[in-house]
């Protein structure tokens, strides 16, 4: 669904709230404090009232739309821009698209990202797995010792992500930020939430991460990338190309995030990447904003946003 579809079908706020009423309760609403069903609409606001409680509400209660002023409109404009940008959209890009301040956009596009996390794929078949570091590069030193390097990865203060992904078309990728102290626990840990190991075949390339316990859980293919990048069709190609739009997003839109918000900022790009192929991602989306059973983190923009994490 392109923004012209979506402005033709929503035209007005209460259009808004009926299709956000129909997808959170269908044709039985219901109170969200007691659950009740003896509910009654109210003739001049779009708006209910519970008959057990006494109290009023809306579809918006214990949604990503509650309490705000903003027009539906304007939400589902953001949404849109945020799902059809592959490489992400930054906070000034949208507080001009939307015609608001960089605060309230910056607000907006957090509340999304919060429904955007989506974790609960079980992958089979061909999984790929790795790790990748985000945040900027090291400082280089005043005096430039001969024959030194700047370190990479593990050796620097970014930030690691780890993941799997299923080497097929519509693969699914799970993701998560991690400390690099326990690298191999939370490897492990992702593998037996998220992955099928009866029926899955793993592949990684050398990294010391990968122990025997891998070995005993599932088969496991190693690419050795010190001698080649794929051994007959065996490689990480998939896994990292994912890494690459991630870096991508973040030095091309971001630019720099804080640490305590990359979770968020992985789940945006994975939930793109989940439904790539998806015809009614539009839709899904708003019907991940008003689960009631989802748990929502909402986040209040401070001056100056959080300290950088490294700037890339």
């Amino acid at each position: 669904m392109n923004i012209l579809e979506i402005y033709k079908k929503y035209p007005t706020q209460a259009d808004c709230l009926r299709h956000l009423e129909y997808l959170r309760w269908g044709d039985t609403p219901a109170c969200p404090n007691c659950g009740s069903l003896d509910v009654t609409p109210f003739k001049s606001e779009l708006r209910w009232h519970c008959n057990a409680e006494n109290k009023s509400f809306s579809c918006l209660k214990d949604t990503i739309f509650e309490g705000t002023r903003l027009p539906l409109q304007k939400w589902f404009y953001a949404i849109h821009l945020m799902l059809s940008a592959k490489k992400g959209i930054s906070g000034m890009q949208l507080s001009r698209n939307m015609g608001v301040t960089w605060n309230t956009a910056w607000f907006v596009s957090m509340k999304i990202r919060c429904a955007m996390q989506d974790q609960y794929y079980i992958l089979e078949g061909i999984i790929q797995s790795d790790s990748t570091y985000v945040g900027g590069k090291p400082r280089k030193p005043n005096r430039q010792v001969k024959g030194s390097k700047n370190k990479r990865g593990k050796g620097t203060s970014k930030e690691q992500i780890i993941g799997f992904v299923e080497q097929k078309q519509n693969g699914k990728v799970v993701l998560k930020h991690i400390n690099k102290d326990v690298e191999t626990l939370e490897l492990l840990k992702l593998l037996k939430k998220n992955v099928r190991t009866d029926k899955s075949i793993l592949i990684t390339d050398e990294g010391k991460e990968y122990t025997k316990e891998f070995d005993k859980i599932m088969q496991r293919y190693m690419v050795k990338h010190h001698k080649e990048f794929s051994h007959y069709g065996i490689n990480t190609n998939t896994i990292e190309s994912f890494w690459a739009i991630i870096k991508r997003g973040i030095m091309g839109q971001y630019h720099h995030l804080s640490k305590r918000y990359l979770p968020f900022y992985i789940s945006e790009f994975a939930y793109r990447y989940n439904n790539r192929n998806n015809p009614n991602m539009f839709n899904d989306m708003l019907d991940n904003a008003v689960d009631e059973d989802k748990c929502f983190i909402y986040m209040k923009p401070k001056k100056g946003m959080e300290a950088k994490l490294c700037q890339q």
